[in-house]
């Protein structure tokens, strides 16, 4: 992971992080407790080893995250206009935009609102809305953040449906939640988990013009596996690959990045 690290924001706020140099790769972060950059040390490394691959294949990777200080009410719809003109500025011309779970959602409400500004969309974990599993997840995060509590733990009945499985994951979940508490001020977070509430886009898949991948574990389940099949099914020519085995984080999944750089590197 010997490659060149450089902080910066895009016009609109957004911080990334840019790994690499060559063709510009544009990653939208799945969800974060805070609105910036992981910091140098343990967190940044995983973020350098998730786009390590990426790099190696000749992409300038911008780890992005949303802008700090968001108003509770922002819409996705308004979240979209922020990214397209960041791109637009930064880049001469549209860009691939690859994004995971809440960093997928703007993606594809990018794609939906500004497809001239991305070249090809990769959705990881991500559908035209969220799921009922994902939406209960968020709203006991939300509360668990105004009393100052992680809430990590309520992640279990996303993750699995097996309920002796989601006995044995709160205590892990517990224990993240301690190590990475919310944050003093929950704000940003609050606005964020709003606003992909209500984000829905099936009616308007037929709007991305982009060349569309996505990619989703057979055992996520913050939506259930129709989602994902609709929403490949709406896009213009968008395929799907599905991993039978692997549940919402599939970013590190050697076939993932083995999918995503063949999907890239198609003329």
């Amino acid at each position: 992971m010997d490659f060149p690290t450089r902080q910066g924001t895009f016009s609109t706020g957004l911080p990334h992080l840019a790994f690499g140099s060559g063709k510009p790769l544009v990653y939208l972060s799945g969800f974060t407790m805070t609105h910036t950059v992981p910091p140098p040390g343990p967190q940044r490394r995983r973020a350098a080893r998730l786009v390590a691959p990426f790099v190696a294949a000749g992409y300038e990777v911008f780890w992005t995250n949303r802008r700090p200080g968001m108003p509770v009410g922002t819409t996705m719809g308004e979240l979209a206009d922020e990214h397209a003109e960041a791109l637009r500025t930064r880049f001469s011309g549209p860009v691939p935009v690859l994004g995971h779970g809440t960093g997928g959602s703007i993606a594809l409400q990018v794609a939906v609102d500004h497809p001239e500004a991305v070249d090809r969309l990769v959705l990881a974990s991500t559908a035209y809305a969220l799921g009922s599993a994902g939406s209960r997840f968020h709203r006991d995060l939300l509360a668990a953040a105004e009393r100052g509590r992680s809430g990590m733990h309520r992640a279990a009945p996303a993750i699995t449906r097996n309920p002796v499985l989601q006995r044995l994951l709160v205590a892990p979940l517990w224990l993240a939640g301690r190590l990475d508490p919310p944050p003093p001020d929950p704000s940003d977070m609050k606005a964020m988990l709003l606003a992909e509430d209500s984000f829905d886009v099936r009616d308007r898949l037929a709007e991305v013009t982009a060349p569309t991948l996505v990619l989703c574990g057979g055992r996520d389940h913050m939506c259930p596996p129709e989602m994902f099949d609709e929403t490949a099914a709406g896009i213009p020519g968008a395929r799907l690959v599905r991993y039978p085995r692997r549940g919402h984080n599939i970013l590190a999944a050697p076939e993932f990045v083995h999918d995503v750089r063949a999907f890239l590197d198609t003329p």
